[in-house]
């Protein structure tokens, strides 16, 4: 391997030791747009785009939720890609005012029937692929009940894009080049994006009519419209006629889900994240093996053989946790607090830095289901013991597996912090567009087979890696974080708060961190840009190491706000095209 991979770690442990981290200064040069630091609000998103009409609506007096939402709305407009109204996710809400942590799992769901023939497609373009959306009840629901604009105000932004259009980008037309068979499949999307059959190229101007038509009718007349009224008519129409089961009074019966969220504390500070069928407990669980060791003091895991091993090694033994039971805590029986207590965490930490000999077998987490959360927690009502039967059969490693995603961070003048992920799944999702909008490929994440908690069921929800966070220390927001990348997405956030919070780094200093992304097994990624001590001892300990470039969208694109010295600094993840915006 070469002797220069090193490097880049290198360069930013210079350029760190020269930040006065307690008096955050001004972005330059490369990284305007990456960086901003804020006396008011912040919104760190995928899109520029999408970003300023965050800061537009908390200029209108809006909160973090309302600007959550219309960042999460222009997001659909300019990166169809990944998320939009035929969408799933989470947004996790703090509201500084009461103290309290609200979680709205708008995921998609699965409908009565089950799949015909999805299991033996050798493709994701079809309307099998599809599950019931939910990103416009959960996003419209929390705006309704935690807002404080009216939904016009908040959809306006993103109308203005759909309808004025907006300059394309690189990453939109090299998605289109590679999903061009998905985007070809209906006239609409076809004259969009491949206009004279030709992709979009950068620099073009994007104006989508039939999205902007729809998105008024919403913000006229509300979420029914979706669901129960003429534009869930089209979208169930579209999926009966190739081959979905979903039915219309599927469609209709979508609802949000308010749940608790997973809690942990780690080094005095409250982490807060994402509860099943989504992956914070993988995320809470790798931050409780990590809390007794001094990370700081073994080096920078790119740099130091000692402090990889432990990083990586922690990071493992969530992973087959994780896989092993994650599912939908509404139909199956899945131990979430278990998962996500420093208890169970002790139980496995021996495993932390043992050799790599094969793949990982899961722990048990059940007798710390029921133990109370720890000190601090309790304030914030954190998810319950699971009440239902336990299953046999465990989940297998690699379920929910898919790619394209986007995340927003978001902070209002008065303290409020949302967290937002929203998927379509793969890119483009199966490529079924209705009425202006692109639909996900959610039933791809459900098991291969009929057992284990992930497996199919009516109404089920599907597991998903995403895992909207927050980190709260004396009462108040310090971070704000998620990330899209599949795999990648609970490491990527666990790599965010401990180079910022346990090793100091400026935020978009955390970013540039070369990252890893281990499995259950021997199989380890690795972002270019580990020192060649750190890769030989990958190999000695038994990993079976894949390099990839630096700074690739594939280990995520995370967005991350951190409270500095009394001001906020948001950054963008360099990996991805995402920009930050404050005031």
């Amino acid at each position: 391997m070469s002797n220069f991979r090193w490097l880049p770690a290198l360069l930013i442990v210079v350029t760190v030791t020269g930040c006065a981290l307690p008096s955050p200064g001004r972005s330059t040069g490369p990284d305007v747009g990456k960086r901003v630091v804020a006396e008011h609000g912040v919104v760190a998103s995928g899109n520029p785009y999408a970003s300023e009409a965050g800061v537009e609506i908390l200029q209108q007096g809006g909160n973090a939720v309302d600007a959550a939402v219309a960042t999460a709305l222009a997001l659909g407009v300019t990166e169809p890609i990944m998320s939009g109204l035929g969408a799933g996710g989470g947004m996790l809400y703090y509201d500084a005012a009461t103290h309290q942590v609200h979680y709205i799992d708008f995921y998609s769901e699965a409908g009565s029937a089950p799949p015909v023939g999805l299991r033996e497609l050798r493709t994701s373009i079809t309307t099998r692929g599809v599950a019931i959306p939910g990103a416009v009840a959960g996003l419209l629901g929390a705006q309704a009940r935690y807002g404080k604009l009216t939904r016009a105000q908040v959809f306006a932004p993103a109308i203005r894009l759909a309808e004025e259009g907006y300059i394309a980008n690189s990453l939109l037309e090299r998605e289109v080049r590679a999903d061009s068979l998905k985007v070809s499949r209906y006239e609409g999307a076809r004259h969009i994006f491949l206009p004279g059959g030709h992709p979009i190229r950068a620099g073009d101007r994007v104006i989508q009519p039939e999205l902007a038509a729809t998105m008024r009718a919403l913000a006229a007349e509300g979420p029914d419209l979706f669901y129960k009224g003429r534009i869930g008519d089209d979208i169930v129409r579209v999926l009966r006629d190739g081959g979905s089961t979903i039915t219309r009074e599927d469609f209709a019966s979508y609802q949000a889900r308010d749940k608790r969220p997973l809690c942990t504390t780690y080094h005095g500070r409250i982490v807060l994240s994402a509860p099943a069928p989504q992956s914070g407990m993988e995320v809470l669980e790798t931050l409780n093996l990590l809390a007794p060791y001094d990370l700081p003091a073994l080096g920078l895991p790119s740099r130091s053989p000692a402090a990889f091993r432990v990083l990586a090694g922690a990071m493992r033994v969530a992973v087959a946790d994780r896989n092993a039971y994650v599912g939908d805590p509404q139909r199956v029986a899945v131990p979430e607090a278990g998962l996500s207590a420093p208890a169970f965490a002790a139980t496995r930490r021996a495993l932390v830095e043992a050799p790599i000999t094969g793949r990982l077998a899961p722990g048990d987490p059940w007798p710390d289901d029921r133990e109370a959360p720890p000190d601090g927690c309790a304030l914030y009502d954190p998810a319950p013991p699971s009440s239902l039967p336990h299953a046999a059969a465990l989940g297998a490693p690699g379920d929910g597996e898919l790619a394209e995603t986007t995340h927003m961070s978001v902070v209002d003048a008065d303290g409020d912090a949302v967290s937002v992920t929203n998927t379509l799944g793969l890119g483009f999702g199966t490529g079924t567009w209705v009425d202006g909008v692109f639909f996900n490929s959610a039933m791809f994440n459900f098991a291969r087979n009929d057992s284990g908690p992930n497996a199919w069921g009516p109404h089920h929800v599907p597991a998903s890696t995403i895992a909207p966070t927050l980190v709260l220390k004396d009462g108040a927001v310090q971070m704000v974080v998620g990330c899209p990348g599949s795999a990648a997405i609970p490491p990527a956030i666990v790599g965010t708060i401990v180079y910022g919070l346990d090793y100091g780094l400026d935020p978009l200093a955390a970013l540039r961190m070369p990252r890893m992304v281990p499995t259950s097994g021997r199989a380890l990624r690795l972002e270019d840009g580990f020192a060649p001590a750190v890769d030989s001892v990958a190999e000695h300990l038994g990993y079976v190491v894949t390099s990839g470039p630096p700074v690739d969208m594939a280990y995520g694109g995370v967005t991350v706000i951190q409270r500095i010295a009394g001001r906020w600094v948001g950054a963008a993840d360099p990996r991805r095209d995402g920009e930050v915006r404050g005031y």
